[in-house]
């Protein structure tokens, strides 16, 4: 009886160890599927970015064909890339006039705040900090009265209520 637990033993064991390394082959395999994919992934999205046109035919070397399947010559491509470019030039300054102009609000807020607290000198929060020492004060003599008024009400019998 020992004997053959110890063949199942064995065999389970086996068994287990090739369901292993089977497993361990399909995750690598997975993950070179998934690497491949970002690949492909990536190449599609440059693909769609550049928007490139490839040559229609190599011997002539002056037509090309578009992505979308138009024949154009050089001289409209290079319009193309031209216009291209120079509509990207004229979002980038729109940008750059949009963000000076935000920085100069900015600056102008920035300069007003700065001279409303020029006005305020060392003094103005010395009396604030006095302030806040003298509501914490009050406030702890409040708590006393308050315990006094429950002491006296309880002697007296009247019933008490705290507000606060």
């Amino acid at each position: 009886m020992y004997n053959d637990l110890h063949k199942r033993y064995v065999k389970e064991i086996k068994t287990n160890q090739e369901q292993s390394e089977t497993i361990k082959n399909l995750t690598i395999k997975i993950h070179e599927l998934e690497q491949n994919l970002r690949e492909q992934r990536q190449r599609i999205e440059q693909l769609e970015c550049k928007k490139v046109s490839w040559k229609s035919s190599p011997v002539s070397g002056k037509r090309s064909r578009t992505l979308e399947g138009e024949v154009t010559s050089r001289r409209d491509m290079s319009k193309k890339k031209e216009s291209c470019c120079s509509e990207y030039l004229e979002l980038l300054l729109k940008e750059i006039k949009k963000l000076k102009k935000e920085n100069a609000k900015l600056s102008t807020e920035r300069r007003a705040l700065r001279s409303e607290l020029a006005g305020l000198d060392k003094d103005f929060f010395e009396e604030i900090e006095d302030l806040k020492l003298a509501v914490q004060e009050s406030v702890k003599l409040n708590n006393q009265y308050e315990k006094c008024l429950k002491q006296i009400s309880v002697m007296y019998g009247l019933p008490f209520t705290a507000h606060l």
